[in-house]
């Protein structure tokens, strides 16, 4: 068993090809969040028309205390494991138990704070919804280190694979669940099911066994590193989830259906794409960190390209915020369309934002995430409570004003070590953000006063269309010419393997199409 768990631990041999290890390991998380996000937005899309408001607010009164916990899932223990240049069978061991104590732990305190949360929404169906949610913790624990094994060794197809076919099974199941009339209940086992098919999966898929743990192995600074992942993740956790708290608690669940649904078809799309693309960065970068200009130009070059997807994504939300409400949820959660169009509008930033935990993780400076952010955590906070009294609109602008504010100093701060300046970052992301704004309000223009035909699905996809040509047209024009298309098809035929050309070879020529 050992010689084949060692090819987990010593990982030189990806250096040789690593940029094709990276776009390839992207690219096949990115297709592997997007199926999920698919296969997911099918469930939402037949669970919004058999269950109601309500019942989705019930249950996201309960996830916002799981959520809470499941910052803590694993100490930040998986990042050690997988940024770690070298480690070894008995410190992955070791890893490896204290996730187990740590997810039994989870799962018994939040069984025991379950009356409490009941209490404080004064709603006694609360209490059993988040004892039995606790139950998802217990496999946490036990697939944490072999996904971040895999993730490690960039074997990515496996772990996408295993993540897609229990999203495909937890969804058939919650709406086998909902048909059968079992109302919020259909929502909560959902993740069960999930966390169940993931564990077997990896365990099959990882080759690697635990042993027992070792007292003195080495896992000081990995434990260190955890502590500040922890604390990095406490802190956004508290600030990007007191909204749904304040909200539940001042206006009641049904209000809070429409802002979760809403907050949810905006930044799922965009949040399953960072999260894909975490990890990658996250094992390619902590390769380069020794060499700084390399390490520049391959994070350089992931934003330009994430920028050239993300913007128009936001942009399209905007404009055709109600037509994508009523299309995927349903005339009954018409309410949700103005909170989708306020919190689309930063769903490219949030995008941009999301990778300047590349930066911290991928240079072994959990310490600098956490400092900035409490930082970026006390003015959303302020934010949140501010705009409390405006209604779910009022969070929701406050959500979008701030996460705006802060996007290019968290990744100029993030990137200081390495010789990150705000030129660099601007440089990358303004035309193509300034090309999205452009057909958004073309687009916007011609589809309020056009004469389309009047069908929901006809009419999103026309303007879907409309909108790609533009947006395609507007950045031809500020480029002068077609690098970022050109950009974006190398990448494809790397992805699919059809040609080894290099994507912008020098960190000079990537300035200048910049």
């Amino acid at each position: 068993m050992l010689p084949v768990s060692r090819d987990y631990f010593e990982t030189a041999d990806l250096n040789k090809d690593l940029r094709n290890h990276a776009v390839r390991s992207g690219g096949i998380s990115i297709v592997s969040r997007m199926s999920s996000y698919l296969v997911n937005m099918i469930g939402v899309v037949i669970l919004a028309r058999l269950l109601t408001p309500s019942d989705f607010g019930l249950v996201a009164m309960v996830t916002v205390i799981t959520e809470f916990f499941n910052v803590f899932k694993d100490l930040g223990l998986s990042d050690a494991t997988i940024q770690e240049p070298h480690i070894d069978h008995n410190q992955v061991s070791t890893l490896f138990w204290i996730n187990v104590v740590l997810g039994i732990f989870i799962t018994l305190a939040l069984v025991a704070v379950s009356p409490a949360v009941a209490w404080f929404y004064k709603m006694p169906q609360l209490r059993d919804i988040a004892a039995i949610s606790s139950i998802s913790f217990l496999f946490t624990g036990l697939s944490t280190q072999h996904i971040s094994l895999l993730k490690r060794r960039m074997s990515f197809f496996r772990v996408s694979i295993i993540d897609l076919s229990a999203g495909v099974i937890s969804t058939g199941a919650s709406i086998l669940f909902a048909v059968l009339g079992f109302r919020y209940w259909a929502i909560v086992f959902r993740p069960l099911v999930q966390g169940l098919i993931l564990t077997i999966g990896v365990w099959i898929a990882c080759p690697w066994r635990p042993g027992l743990p070792v007292r003195k192995s080495g896992i000081g600074p990995m434990l260190k590193f955890g502590i500040h992942m922890l604390g990095s993740y406490l802190i956004g956790y508290l600030s990007f989830n007191i909204d749904k708290g304040l909200i539940g608690k001042k206006y009641g669940a049904t209000q809070l259906g429409f802002y979760n649904r809403a907050y949810h078809l905006s930044a799922v799309p965009t949040t399953q794409l960072s999260n894909s693309l975490f990890h990658v960065a996250v094992a390619t970068l902590s390769k380069l960190r020794d060499e700084p200009e390399k390490f520049r130009h391959y994070f350089l070059s992931a934003i330009s390209t994430i920028s050239f997807i993300g913007f128009p994504i936001s942009a399209f939300m905007v404009i055709m915020s109600k037509e994508i409400v009523y299309f995927l949820l349903g005339p009954q959660w018409n309410q949700a369309a103005i909170l989708f169009s306020v919190l689309g509008l930063t769903s490219g930033i949030t995008l941009i934002y999301a990778t300047h935990g590349w930066l911290h993780v991928s240079l072994g400076r959990a310490d600098r995430w956490m400092k900035w952010g409490i930082f970026s955590s006390f003015l959303m906070v302020v934010g949140f409570v501010v705009g409390i009294s405006f209604g779910a609109v009022g969070v929701a602008v406050a959500y979008s004003m701030i996460t705006t504010l802060i996007t290019l100093p968290g990744i100029v701060y993030a990137g200081s070590p390495i010789g990150m300046k705000l030129r660099d970052v601007l440089g990358t992301i303004w035309k193509h953000f300034c090309a999205a704004s452009l057909a958004g309000a073309v687009c916007f223009c011609i589809s309020r006063y056009g004469s389309f035909v009047r069908g929901v699905f006809i009419n999103l996809l026309i303007n879907l269309v409309l909108f790609t040509v533009i947006y395609v047209i507007c950045t031809v024009i500020l480029y002068r010419g077609l690098q970022p298309i050109r950009k974006l098809v190398s990448l494809l035929k790397m992805l699919l393997g059809i040609s080894t050309t290099r994507i912008e070879s020098t960190p000079s020529s990537e300035g200048q199409d910049r």
